[in-house]
């Protein structure tokens, strides 16, 4: 085999027969039976299904999602008791005025039902 300079490339023909030259060629013979259909049953179980990949995918988000999700659970700061407490007693006192303002709405309403009975005096 010749060395060659980048400007001086030999053409296909003459590399194919110094390939032949130093490589003996193969007997002529005919494949297997089935050879072909095998080396592509072989090379559909290597690749996979794209259904197994998207699985693989789709549960390894959920479990990713599902750490990040206990990750910010355990991150944040629990409230104290004494908090919960005056939520409460703030939502009770809420309620109790609501309470009081509808009283009050139902006494504003049985006035209005008293003035319009009422009869203006000469």
């Amino acid at each position: 085999m010749s060395m060659t300079s980048g400007r001086n490339i030999p053409d296909d023909a003459t590399l194919l027969a110094e390939g032949r030259a130093v490589m003996p060629p193969l007997p002529d013979r005919e494949p297997r039976a089935g050879f072909a259909a095998m080396v592509a049953l072989n090379a559909q179980e290597r690749r996979g299904s794209s259904f197994a990949a998207w699985l693989r995918w789709s549960f390894g988000g959920l479990a990713v999602a599902g750490a990040a999700a206990v990750a910010v659970l355990l991150a944040m700061p629990s409230r104290p008791q004494h908090e919960d407490l005056m939520v409460a007693q703030r939502l009770d006192l809420f309620e109790d005025m609501t309470v009081v303002q509808n009283q009050q709405a139902l006494e504003d309403l049985e006035v209005v039902e008293v003035l319009h009975t009422l009869e203006a005096r000469p």
